[in-house]
């Protein structure tokens, strides 16, 4: 399987980094304006892949992605300390629509995997530029804000992170919204651990919807965590797991939300979406759903008003 990053810059080139130690793809391309920077960081990582295995790695332009399997987006502003995911959108849309228009010159049926933010209106952006079935088109969603908040729970019941089952929907922004109905530690339902705070695990929740601002305030972006989840996003799609993930994908009539993008769970396959769930969710959460998709609906609306998107 081949897979092609647009944007070579930090966090592209950290994904392609990661994915030559997990070794699972054929090859990884690297395509970003800046040809220099692309071509270095390919040289850079393919210098060490006699220790981590045959993928291959190579810089290359836009007519490479023909044979691409899975074209990931990373491409775009990133977003400077005090901004908010929101506040990229006018400056984002042009270069995405610009990608998908490039791509679609020479590949028309490989998944769309959009990372670049805001990210559940780039993936809107994309699918609608693409022509894409939905299937073909997600977004990260929620998934790197559900793997803080797993990290964060797991540090505070002092168990391990990779049992805890917890996830935030919603906008991959301040209007996330956690889900603790659901929640629980290896099946067990959190309420029922020792130390139990509704109050506290709030405050982690809130803490872990905040705290990328405080990484980029920090050291200037978030890159390798969301490495790291995009990479796993990626292999389960090559291994084929039909695993459930937070992911930005397509809605209709998901409690009464309609025709945008957003983070909700879904089964990924090889294939791309294959399946979005609709777990019972209690109405304060519902009514944090809705409120989330509204503010992705409202930004949407108002670059159509602009004449950013038809």
């Amino acid at each position: 399987m081949k897979v092609s990053i647009i944007g070579a810059g930090r966090l592209g080139a950290t994904l392609a980094y990661t994915l030559t130690l997990k070794d699972i793809v054929r090859e990884v391309t690297l395509i970003d304006i800046n040809k220099d920077l692309s071509k270095g960081e390919m040289l850079d990582i393919s210098h060490g892949i006699s220790l981590t295995g045959y993928t291959r790695v190579k810089t290359a332009d836009y007519e490479s992605v023909r044979d691409a399997d899975i074209i990931v987006i990373t491409a775009g502003i990133p977003r400077k300390p005090g901004e908010s995911r929101l506040d990229l959108n006018k400056k984002n849309v042009h270069i995405l629509k610009q990608i998908v228009e490039n791509i679609i010159k020479y590949n028309k049926n490989c998944i769309l995997f959009v990372v670049s933010n805001p990210v559940d209106i780039m993936t809107y952006v994309a699918y609608k530029t693409s022509g894409f079935e939905r299937k073909k088109v997600f977004g990260m969603g929620t998934m790197l804000d559900t793997t803080r908040l797993r990290s964060a729970v797991g540090s505070y019941f002092d168990l391990s992170p990779e049992d805890v089952d917890i996830m935030f929907l919603g906008e991959h922004g301040d209007s996330m919204t956690p889900i603790f109905s659901l929640a629980s530690v290896n099946s067990i339902p959190l309420r029922d651990l020792p130390g139990y705070n509704l109050e506290k695990l709030k405050e982690i929740a809130e803490y872990s919807r905040t705290c990328a601002a405080e990484v980029i305030a920090l050291k200037g972006g978030t890159i390798f965590a969301p490495a790291v989840v995009m990479a796993e996003i990626i292999e389960s799609m090559v291994k084929d797991r039909r695993q459930i993930m937070p992911l930005s994908v397509y809605l209709e009539d998901y409690y009464g939300i309609n025709g945008i993008y957003t983070g909700v769970p879904a089964i990924l396959s090889k294939d791309g979406i294959e399946t979005i769930i609709k777990p019972e969710l209690t109405e304060e959460e519902i009514k944090g759903l809705k409120q989330s998709a509204d503010v992705i609906k409202n930004a949407i609306d108002d670059l159509r008003k602009e004449g950013f998107i038809e």
